[in-house]
């Protein structure tokens, strides 16, 4: 039976001690480590490689959003399941555009939360009734454009430019002097943010907005 490792990230010890308590009594599911702020979620991450993390969108230091972001930049493979007593279709529609593989929110009960990390951890998306309505506003390919277009580095741009230019990774890892490997996490990361299935979905966004 495979061990899954999970981080939690809640800025209330209580929820943190209470959903280690749920997920002890399941014998897949390892609590790795706990998380009151941006500051120890990222000294966590950078010790360990954990499965999942469970993260709360009301964090001191950088909000749940920014760090959900820096998370997948900087860790694409772990796999984030939000939870949260935020519904807004707005935040809903932000973190799942950013790389959650979910969305939960906290008004859920245990058997809930097991399904959802279950999805989650089964390579599955997983959202709560509530807000799927929103969630499914984001399978709609650019649909905020500006807002998928500012999320971008410049160095994601530039990448972007000379993908859609026909540069395979190694040549444009030549020509920025970077590595190929650091070029493809650029690519992952750049149909992450703008929700590209493949090369010609980010060359369509590219033409779209003149960045050739």
């Amino acid at each position: 039976m495979r061990i899954w490792k999970i981080i939690l990230a809640d800025d209330h010890q209580i929820v943190l001690d209470g959903l280690q308590e749920i997920l002890e009594t399941v014998p897949e599911f390892q609590v790795t480590g706990q998380a009151k702020n941006s500051r120890v979620l990222l000294s966590l991450l950078g010790e360990q490689q954990p499965d999942l993390i469970l993260l709360d969108l009301n964090m001191p230091g950088k909000d749940g959003l920014e760090m959900l972001e820096e998370i997948k930049t900087r860790f694409p493979a772990v796999k984030i399941l939000v939870l949260t007593m935020y519904n807004s279709p707005e935040i809903v529609r932000r973190a799942l555009s950013l790389g959650a593989a979910g969305y939960l929110l906290k008004d859920h009960g245990r058997d809930e939360l097991m399904f959802a990390l279950r999805e989650v951890l089964a390579g599955r998306h997983f959202v709560s009734e509530q807000v799927k309505p929103h969630a499914d506003e984001t399978r709609e390919p650019f649909r905020d454009h500006f807002y998928a277009k500012t999320t971008l580095t410049e160095r994601e741009q530039e990448i972007l430019r000379l993908i859609a230019n026909s540069y395979t990774n190694k040549e444009i890892g030549d020509k920025l002097f970077i590595s190929e490997f650091t070029v493809a996490t650029h690519r992952r990361n750049l149909k992450r943010k703008l929700q590209a299935d493949n090369t010609a979905d980010l060359i369509r966004f590219a033409l779209a907005h003149d960045m050739l």
